[in-house]
């Protein structure tokens, strides 16, 4: 008998998991207007996007740590409490510096809180329905990406200045997530391994190794699409790309749907050298693009590549550790997709400098099919269907 995937527990889960996401990404759009109209400069505004990326990838290997020792309900807590503290503090916000420390605490704050709440998401689902559970829940960052930037410029008004209205919104959003969090039941992080012996010593920690250098190069060659992309548009004469992330959203969100059925039929490691030639292929495609609908179809591959890659990538390295240790997997999976996304944007921006957007693109297309094949170099026995 199958088991269910859209249960109670479930759904509320994934709810609040929206609920961390949407705080930041009411503040990622406008924060750097903040920090301009308390500095007039553009860097930094800049740095406000660094500190919350650096202190976020800090928090991903603390919030492992926290996991295996208070468990995922006490961790989510006190992680949403500080994060709704630093987005009330900006209600009094006055000089840069006091922006940019609390920038650095909300970001602390919101991976860990990030990395806690998917860890015992994992923990709730059926082995079996782990990938369609992963890839569900991973949605709600998506989701917030599209409404937060949106609300944030209707709060803050047109003339950009209601900050403060905007502050007091993402802070009731936080507070709103820990109240909700008094409610779920706290996830048995060990489950029947207590009676099993679970030693460091035992873990094969070689497994992962593939999975996590295949999500770090991915991250680092699909980090142009947000910093570089818009630019190579305007370069080429396409003006804006909006249409681009909408059908990228719509291709990710088709391969929710569809990347269960394809992983059971071919297995791990063929899907992931599948979905990695989709990018590269499309990125190598984008690289030679000449027409704004090239780049729209090309938009809904990349989504539906990237869509059903990274939770992939996730359920495998989450189903290649002892349950006890899902913290640890999911702490390192966020971590290689922000390390990525942190040194992308500055080394590729550096080669468009010196050359162009097209042999940018030329490079990450490359990046990707060497990451896809890595997938040919798996060791470790593939899980069957029941496991994913």
């Amino acid at each position: 008998m199958k088991e269910k995937l859209w249960t109670k527990e479930y759904l509320y889960s994934v709810f609040l998991l929206f609920l961390c996401h949407m705080g930041p990404y009411l503040l990622l759009s406008v924060i750097s207007l903040f920090a301009k109209q308390l500095t007039g400069s553009d860097a930094y505004a800049g740095m406000m996007a660094s500190v919350f990326a650096l202190s976020g990838l800090a928090a991903r290997f603390l919030s492992a740590w926290l996991l295996e020792r208070f468990g995922s309900k006490k961790v989510m807590i006190v992680s949403m409490m500080i994060m709704a503290a630093a987005s009330f503090a900006y209600v009094f916000c006055s000089n840069y510096w006091e922006a940019f420390i609390l920038r650095g605490i909300q970001g602390l704050g919101y991976c860990t809180a990030v990395t806690s709440m998917s860890t015992y998401i994992v923990r709730i689902l059926a082995p079996s329905r782990r990938l369609e559970g992963i890839g569900y829940s991973s949605l709600t960052g998506s989701a917030a990406g599209v409404i937060g930037p949106v609300a944030a410029f209707a709060l803050i008004g047109q003339e950009m200045t209601q900050f403060k209205t905007l502050f007091i919104v993402v802070f009731a959003v936080a507070m709103s997530a820990v109240l909700g969090l008094f409610f779920i039941q706290e996830s048995d992080p060990v489950r029947k391994e207590k009676h099993e012996k679970t030693a460091n010593s035992e873990i094969e920690w070689s497994v992962l190794v593939i999975p996590l250098l295949i999500q770090i190069l991915v991250s680092f060659a699909m980090s142009p699409l947000s910093s570089q992309l818009s630019l190579y548009a305007v370069e080429l004469g396409f003006g804006g790309v909006g249409a681009y992330f909408t059908l990228s959203a719509i291709g990710l969100v088709l391969s929710r749907f569809t990347v269960s059925y394809i992983v059971k039929k071919l297995g791990n490691s063929k899907s992931i050298l599948l979905f990695g030639l989709m990018i590269g292929l499309s990125l190598f495609a984008l690289s030679r693009i000449y027409a704004m609908w090239q780049l729209l179809c090309l938009g809904l591959v990349i989504g539906y590549g990237q869509g059903a890659l990274t939770p992939l990538i996730n359920t495998i390295m989450v189903n290649s550790l002892p349950d006890s240790k899902s913290g640890v997997a999911n702490a390192l999976f966020f971590a290689c997709g922000d390390l990525g996304f942190i040194l992308g944007p500055t080394l590729w921006g550096a080669l468009a400098g010196s050359s162009s957007y097209a042999f940018v693109f030329l490079m990450t297309a490359a990046v990707v099919t060497m990451a896809a094949l890595l997938s040919l170099f798996t060791i470790k026995k593939e899980h069957t269907a029941k496991d994913i």
